[in-house]
């Protein structure tokens, strides 16, 4: 038997009445989240976006397959 989480339901059925309500049309969804945004505001609360997120470096990145280790390709041919 599934535990229910009561917030979980909320939060899900809230999000499904806001799309039904934008006719599930992103543009307009988000339109309606930057008004809201903006009455806030007005009202003097104080609106944080979260921190930026760190890229990924690209140095993990090979622009060439890596070279066999000394001894290593001696194997392979000896095992043939």
């Amino acid at each position: 038997m599934m535990k229910i989480n009561e917030i979980l339901d909320d939060i899900y059925r809230v999000r499904e009445e806001h799309a039904r309500e934008c006719a599930c049309d992103v543009n307009t969804i988000f339109a309606r989240m930057k008004d809201h945004l903006k009455e806030l505001e007005a009202q003097g609360r104080r609106v944080v976006s979260p921190a930026p997120r760190e890229k990924v470096a690209a140095g993990f990145l090979r622009e060439e397959p890596p070279k066999p280790v000394q001894g290593q390709r001696d194997n392979v041919e000896n095992e043939r």
